[in-house]
C-alpha cells in the first residue's frame, strides 16, 4: 500500500513537472498546429497573444483548471491519459472533455479590465473597470462589457473570445464574428 502511494505521488510530481513544458503537451495532444501559432513571433491566435505578452504562459495555464477542484480534475483525467498513451490505447479526443469555464479566464482577467484605483467600494471599481473598457477599446461605452444590461447575461468567456482560431483579430479582443454574431441574435434578433 505505501509502494503505491509512494508511485502515485512521484507520478504526479513528474507530471506536475513535465506539464509546463508545452511540447510534452503537444506530443501527445498533436496540436502542431495550434503549437506554432503559440509560440510564433507575431501572435496570430489568442493563445499566442498571451504567450508573446509573457513567454511563460503555455498550455497549462489555460488548460490546467481555475481553481483547486478543477486542478486535481485536470491532473486526473492526465494521468489516466498518459497511462493510456503508455500502453498504447490512447486516442486524441475530437474535443475537449474538460471544457474550459470562465474560472480559467479570471484567474487573470477579474474584473475584465482592472481600474486604476482600488476603492473600498466595489460599485465604483466596477465602474471605473467599465469606463476603462469602453475607453482602452475606443468605442465609448458600447462595448459589451461596458453595456450594463449585459452584466447579468452569462455566456462563457470562450464562446466569443476564441482561443486557438485565427478568424478574429487583436484589435478585436479575439472575438470572432463568426461565433459572437449568433450568441449576440439570441437577444437581438435584428442586428
Amino acid at each position: 500500500m505505501a509502494g503505491a502511494f509512494l508511485i502515485a505521488v512521484l507520478f504526479f510530481a513528474g507530471l506536475a513537472a513535465k506539464e509546463r513544458d508545452n511540447h510534452f503537451c503537444v506530443a501527445c495532444h498533436l496540436h502542431d498546429e495550434k503549437f506554432q501559432r503559440l509560440t510564433a513571433a507575431a501572435s496570430s491566435d489568442l493563445a499566442g497573444f498571451h504567450h508573446v505578452k509573457d513567454s511563460s504562459v503555455g498550455c497549462i495555464e489555460c488548460h490546467g483548471g481555475g481553481d483547486l477542484r478543477m486542478r486535481f480534475t485536470v491532473r486526473g483525467v492526465a494521468a489516466f491519459d498518459t497511462i493510456r498513451f503508455l500502453v498504447g490505447t490512447y486516442r486524441e479526443p475530437t474535443t475537449m472533455r474538460l471544457a474550459l469555464r470562465d474560472a480559467e479566464c479570471r484567474r487573470c482577467h477579474t474584473p475584465i479590465l482592472k481600474s486604476a484605483a482600488k476603492t473600498q467600494n466595489p460599485a465604483v471599481e466596477t465602474a471605473e473597470s467599465f469606463e476603462m473598457e469602453a475607453q482602452t477599446e475606443g468605442r465609448g461605452g458600447t462595448s459589451y462589457h461596458a453595456i450594463r444590461e449585459h452584466g447579468p447575461v452569462r455566456v462563457a468567456c470562450v464562446r466569443c473570445h476564441t482561443a486557438h482560431t485565427t478568424d478574429s483579430q487583436i484589435g478585436r479582443h479575439f472575438v470572432s464574428r463568426t461565433q459572437v454574431v449568433p450568441i449576440c441574435r439570441q437577444c437581438h434578433q435584428t442586428m
